[in-house]
């Protein structure tokens, strides 16, 4: 494999394309709406540029900063610092200038990507393909505006590839340190950068071998040496919070597979999360949602550089433009192999590895290049002169695929990150989101807030509040008359108008006002919970469906002053008249399956089915009454739970109905709260001494049906925590299939989601599963930032649990 030595790369092809790009994102970059980590991302550069700056306060203290400061500060803080030179005060001209500013790093990447390219194939055009390649992705080009934590990362990957392949090339010293410099700013911006630390040395190690005399060996030594201060100095001076304390880097390597944050994502048709992630997760999201095109390319182009390192090894470690297409290949095979290995904490499709993109691009210019050689060769010697036609052909088919990649991306704007290829079902209406996220950083609320400002021109627009945190960002992003407009409605304000519901589980009750669909797939939907709003026949057509379900008696009147009724599958919360407080409940619904292997999977660690019941998704208010309606689930069920959720006292059960008669039969009305429950069983001494004290105190029934975490005194920060538990059965055989590989029971869960604040005190109580053979061991503890998990509690011995 040639290279195209020390001549200087064509820049005219490049820069034009460039242009274009810039030219467009200038027109483009006014679609794109906030994601929901844009405010942390935005704090990190903060509180380096304050820390910098001289405010060597509490700087690090804040948990959510301490552990995103493994995303590094090195893009961050520059966006801060234009921010501030320019006196950016209002919120969209500061997002706007986020999302130029990311988009024009990328492009940045890009153009190193040609330089590589002609550096590797001495051939304007195929470096023009790498390119368009690596800007044309659909998925990564919008990440390139709204995404400034993994973009850098790919734009920066890119870099420190062409300054390595540079580096080697020249073997000067001072070109060993400015790719050690690039590789310190990578390994900052993700401590995953350490793949290409450990690269360099690696190499230089193999030269050092293969020196041919002193004078040759101190010049290897020398580079070597000069990488590895540039790089290590580089990251120091780039990561504040490493003065403040230089040990955090340990922490932030031994989180690398392991973050904190437990995000489930939709995949397959299972939300699954850490530690069940699949090992094929990472190869599928890839595989479905990468053009069809480069995927082909770069296996061809993996293949090829594979078979001429296995058929000449001794060259391919000599060669440097050989050893350099090896060393593109192990960049995208070992991380993800390392994925799958370590079962690392990944989420949100494969976002977090879109560094491996710039490898795949790389290796896809390869096998385009060895078609262009081989086909052609192989048509000649059958019948000469057909050699060039078929060139010709596979270039066409080339700048086809990379116009099919434009075309997609165009179709699907704004939100090409929700590109899927035909890989999977894109035609079934409304399948491919039962199947994979679609969309996870709510940007595509600024399309919805838009819809509505143009809609009721004069309107005030009152929206949930449940949903406030992204939909505030892409208020924000509005211009300063439209975000008048829009007034996000709390507890105590006025009664919501619109409810914004997206990544669409259930189709909501109330007429829907917006839907927003790409590939036959609803992306966000609105719906009016006012239905003054909307037409006389819609008002008409749901006061015919309340006259319907309250037709006959109501099965109970909840503490709560609504009356539930039961018809079928389907439960109907009524209330005459309606506040505006009450359109702003949670209710719960629990449903109990006749036996555990009914339950989706994500419900069956708790044995129970927990059903999000809120007036903002299943209600609807008209004519001075509340209506909310859901169907119980299609799983046979024998009781279900009802109530609401109280703030201080956790999910307050009110009514319990028994399915399992002729008629639904109420079991206990309004019975107390089950946290009041478990804490005045301890009080009261029925459970004994706590079996292990630690930072809270466990207590274990003497059923071994339910284990208890007790606090007193509990403070308001306690309820942040989360703790771990990992129940060891005395029969592996009982455990479910996502259980098995790690052989125990693994469930997690926080005093804010599961437990509840009496008093001064803190009580969770945790059902155990109810195992035929009993627990053999129980270990629990708490996660704390950056020491992992604490285990401070383990239970050694056959716990029996109850029948």
């Amino acid at each position: 494999m040639t290279s195209a030595g020390t001549r200087t790369a064509p820049a005219a092809p490049a820069a034009a394309a460039l242009a274009v790009f810039a030219v467009v994102a200038v027109a483009v970059v006014d679609d794109y709406g906030v994601a929901s980590d844009t405010d942390q991302q935005r704090a990190i550069g903060q509180a380096a540029v304050d820390y910098v700056l001289g405010d060597t306060g509490a700087a690090w203290t804040d948990d959510q900063l301490y552990y995103n400061r493994y995303y590094g500060a090195t893009f961050e803080a520059p966006l801060i610092l234009v921010e501030r030179l320019l006196g950016l005060a209002d919120s969209r001209a500061v997002f706007l200038s986020r999302h130029l500013l990311t988009h024009l790093f990328f492009l940045t990447g890009g153009w190193f990507c040609y330089l590589l390219a002609w550096r590797l194939f001495g051939d304007r055009w195929l470096a023009l393909f790498a390119l368009l390649l690596f800007l044309l992705h659909p998925r990564i080009y919008a990440h390139s505006f709204f995404n400034s934590k993994d973009l850098p990362f790919l734009a920066m990957f890119m870099i420190a590839l062409y300054l390595l392949q540079r580096a080697f090339r020249r073997g000067a010293v001072a070109a060993f340190a400015a790719c050690g410099v690039s590789v310190g700013v990578l390994v900052n911006l993700r401590v995953m950068g350490l793949a290409l630390f450990a690269a360099a040395p690696a190499l230089r190690a193999l030269d050092l071998v293969q020196a041919g005399g002193p004078a040759q060996r101190r010049r290897v030594l020398a580079g070597a040496a000069a990488f590895a201060l540039a790089a290590a100095g580089t990251l120091y001076a780039a990561s504040p919070y490493l003065w403040h304390d230089p040990l955090a880097f340990v922490d932030a390597v031994t989180m690398l597979a392991r973050h904190p944050l437990r995000i489930a994502t939709l995949f397959q048709g299972q939300p699954v999360r850490w530690p069940f992630i699949p090992p094929h997760y990472l190869p599928t999201w890839m595989a479905i949602t990468t053009p069809p095109a480069t995927l082909l390319l770069g296996l061809i182009g993996a293949a090829a550089v594979l078979g001429r390192g296995l058929a000449r090894p001794r060259r391919a470690l000599r060669h440097g433009a050989e050893r350099f297409a090896l060393l593109l290949l192990a960049c995208l095979v070992l991380p993800a192999a390392a994925v799958a290995a370590l079962r690392a904490n990944i989420y949100d499709g494969w976002r977090q590895m879109y560094f491996l993109y710039a490898p795949l691009c790389l290796l896809a210019v390869y096998g385009l290049r060895w078609l262009l050689a081989a086909a052609p060769a192989a048509a000649r010697r059958r019948r000469p002169g057909r050699g060039v036609r078929l060139q010709r052909g596979i270039m066409l088919l080339a700048a086809a695929a990379l116009a099919g990649m434009a075309a997609a991306g165009v179709r699907l704007h704004p939100h090409q990150q929700g590109y899927f290829n035909f890989l999977v079902d894109r035609r079934t209406p409304e399948r491919l989101r039962t199947r994979y996220d679609m969309l996870y950083w709510g940007v595509e609320y600024r399309q919805g807030l838009e819809y509505l400002l143009a809609r009721f021109p004069e309107a005030t627009l009152h929206v949930e509040h449940g949903v406030s945190g992204t939909l505030l960002r892409n208020r924000l992003i509005l211009p300063a008359e439209a975000r008048r407009r829009i007034v996000v409605t709390g507890e105590r304000g006025p009664a919501p108008d619109f409810f914004f519901e997206r990544m669409l589980r259930d189709i909501p009750f109330g007429p829907i006002v917006y839907a927003r669909r790409i590939y036959h797939n609803t992306l966000l939907a609105i719906t009016a919970l006012d239905l003054s709003r909307i037409d006389q026949a819609t008002v008409d057509r749901y006061r015919a469906t309340y006259r319907a379900a309250v037709a006959g008696e109501p099965l109970l009147r909840l503490r709560s002053q609504f009356d539930l009724y039961l018809d079928g599958r389907t439960l109907t919360w009524v209330k005459e008249p309606c506040r505006p407080e009450d359109t702003t409940r949670s209710f719960v619904l629990r449903t109990f399956p006749v036996t555990a292997a009914d339950l989706p999977l994500r419900d069956r660690e708790g044995g129970v089915g927990e059903l999000d019941f809120r007036f903002g998704r299943y209600g609807v208010r008209f004519d001075g009454h509340c209506l909310l309606r859901r169907s119980l689930p299609d799983y046979p069920i024998r009781a279900f739970e009802v109530g609401r959720w109280a703030p201080g006292a956790g999910n307050v059960i009110e009514a319990a109905i028994d399915l399992r008669g002729a008629e639904p039969a109420v079991r206990a009305a309004w019975p107390e709260n089950r946290h009041w429950q478990a804490h005045a069983a301890i009080a009261a001494g029925e459970r004994g001494a706590p079996a292990v004290r630690a930072a809270f105190d466990l207590f274990l029934d003497a059923a071994g049906a339910t284990l208890t975490y007790h606090k007193e005194p509990c403070a308001a920060a306690d309820l942040r925590e989360r703790f771990f538990l990992h129940l060891f059965p005395a029969d592996a055989a009982e455990l479910a299939a996502e259980h098995r590989p790690h052989g125990f029971h693994n469930r997690s869960f926080a005093w804010r989601e599961h437990g509840a604040l009496l008093g001064s005190v803190c009580v969770a109580p945790v059902p155990l599963p109810a195992w035929e053979r009993g627990i053999a061991r129980i270990r629990t503890g708490q996660y704390r930032g950056g020491q992992g998990q604490l285990w401070q509690a383990e239970l050694v011995g056959r716990v029996r649990t109850g029948e």
